[in-house]
């Protein structure tokens, strides 16, 4: 049984927790567990506030995984959007994004996989996917039009960066930072379809 103290301890973590907090939760658990695992309890737990805590935010955990899709399209296509410039210049555009999938700081590839994951149990899922999809490679396919490329052509590189990213994560492919950056030149290369910039001797 919990003391007095601790109760109004616990009362006054879950007023101070925000709608943010228990979506950052909710996100991390999707992550390492999956939909399944994101459960009101742990989540409270987790944050070490009672459950009735959550109900100030959410009417219920449907509501928290509406507002957790949500979290994950405006959160995790944003920077993609943010890439394009103003003097629609196509290979800086194309090597933004490029840092952005290696960097993985304002893009979460881990998110990304386990909101598809979750898509294959829910159709509103996964038309969030398909959303987020079509959105990115629009974005893609703006940068290969910048470069000069005409349709169908960009629109085919277009998917083909886009494919390529996604299987990257999809294969679980493991490798070293350094050795994603060293070959960073080699794909915007291939990808764009121009000469990697050659290392100074």
């Amino acid at each position: 049984m919990l003391s007095r103290r601790n109760k109004k301890r616990q009362r006054g973590a879950a007023f101070s927790l925000g709608r943010s907090d228990w979506i950052a939760a909710a996100r991390s658990d999707l992550i390492k567990h999956g939909i399944l695992g994101v459960k009101i309890g742990h989540l409270a737990r987790r944050l070490k506030v009672t459950r009735g805590g959550f109900y100030w935010h959410f009417k219920n955990r449907a509501d928290l995984l509406r507002q957790l899709l949500a979290d994950w399209e405006a959160t995790n296509t944003a920077p993609f959007e943010r890439a394009l410039s103003t003097d629609a210049n196509g290979l800086k555009e194309f090597q933004a994004v490029v840092d952005l999938w290696v960097s993985e700081k304002e893009y979460s590839p881990a998110f990304d996989t386990a909101v598809r994951d979750w898509g294959r149990k829910s159709k509103d899922v996964a038309a969030a996917v398909h959303r987020a999809d079509d959105r990115r490679i629009a974005v893609l396919r703006r940068m290969f039009l910048d470069m000069g490329y005409d349709d169908p052509e960009a629109l085919v590189r277009a998917r083909i960066a886009y494919f390529h990213q996604v299987g990257y994560y999809a294969l679980g492919m493991v490798e070293s930072p350094v050795r994603r950056r060293r070959l960073v030149p080699v794909y915007v290369a291939v990808l764009a379809g121009t000469p990697p910039s050659r290392p100074r001797q």
